[in-house]
C-alpha cells in the first residue's frame, strides 16, 4: 500500500514539474519569435530586404502575437528573468 501512495506522489510531481516545463517552454517560443521579428525588422530597416522579406515579417509578427500573448501583459522585470532561463 504504501508504495502505491509513493507511486501515485511521485507521478503527481512529475506532472507538476512538467506542466511548469511546458508554460516555460511556450514562453521561451515566444521568446525566439520574438528574436526573429527583430531580426526581419532589422533587415527591412537597414534597406537590405526583399519583398519576400516582408512577407516573412508579417507571418512571424502573426505568429508572435498568438505565442505572446500571456507575456503581453508581464512585468518587465519577469522578461528579462525569462530571457536569462530560455536557451538564446
Amino acid at each position: 500500500m504504501n508504495t502505491i501512495k509513493l507511486t501515485i506522489s511521485f507521478l503527481t510531481i512529475l506532472l507538476l514539474f512538467g506542466a511548469c516545463s511546458q508554460a516555460d517552454q511556450a514562453q521561451c517560443g515566444c521568446l525566439q519569435q520574438a528574436q526573429k521579428v527583430n531580426r526581419l525588422s532589422s533587415k527591412i530597416w537597414s534597406s537590405g530586404a526583399t519583398h519576400n522579406d516582408t512577407l516573412l515579417l508579417k507571418t512571424a509578427l502573426a505568429k508572435k502575437d498568438k505565442l505572446c500573448k500571456s507575456l503581453q501583459e508581464s512585468a518587465p522585470e519577469a522578461l528579462q528573468e525569462l530571457k536569462a532561463i530560455c536557451p538564446q
